[in-house]
């Protein structure tokens, strides 16, 4: 697995030098390797193809104009991608005037800075979680799925889903804070409650 994250981020480098050095073609290579993917979490919020797709395409210049800060933060490609067509997508819920009530852990929910250091922080914390927690929060919160059809895909129960949901979110939000240095708030509140 290992292996594969490594090449993945190699892979991800390149698309994103490619992406200063030629846009057109950096954009085609992102559109090829993650427009699949971020079209779903886009569609699976918005129910509309066209708005997917503007969503998808709003992901895609993002991460041209930001491809140089990017690849020098070494920030990881994909994560940056879900969180920046997630925040399109909620975007145009707004626009069309609909409140968008996404499932996020506590901390990205009440976070007002859209794509922050707190949500690239938090999209790292679910790459490490360990099998079958991370395909759980990638499916639950990034794909919007149901815990019966995530329960299908990893073969477990809706309840059990949504127990690891719950520890997960508990150990997300310890790991947070700390990373993010408010550990010593956390603990105080933590003892109050």
């Amino acid at each position: 697995m290992w292996e594969v994250c490594k090449m993945a981020d190699a892979e991800d480098r390149e698309l994103l030098r490619l992406l200063t050095d030629d846009p057109e073609a950096g954009v085609r290579g992102l559109m090829d390797r993650y427009g699949g993917i971020l079209y779903r979490i886009a569609f699976r919020l918005l129910q509309s193809p066209e708005d997917a797709e503007e969503a998808t395409a709003d992901a895609l210049a993002a991460a041209w104009r930001e491809a140089g800060g990017l690849l020098e933060a070494e920030k990881p490609l994909l994560p940056w991608m879900i969180v920046a067509v997630r925040n399109r997508a909620v975007d145009r819920l707004r626009e069309r005037g609909r409140k968008a009530t996404l499932p996020l852990p506590e901390e990205a929910s009440s976070a007002e800075v859209r794509e922050s250091d707190g949500e690239a922080v938090i999209a790292a914390l679910v790459l490490e979680l360990p099998e079958p927690d991370r395909e759980i929060f990638l499916r639950r919160y990034y794909r919007m799925e149901t815990a019966e059809e995530i329960g299908r895909a990893v073969q477990m129960t809706a309840h059990n889903v949504n127990v690891r949901l719950s520890r997960g979110r508990e150990r997300l939000k310890k790991e947070y804070l700390k990373r993010m240095g408010k550990e010593k708030a956390y603990v105080r509140e933590k003892s109050r409650g």
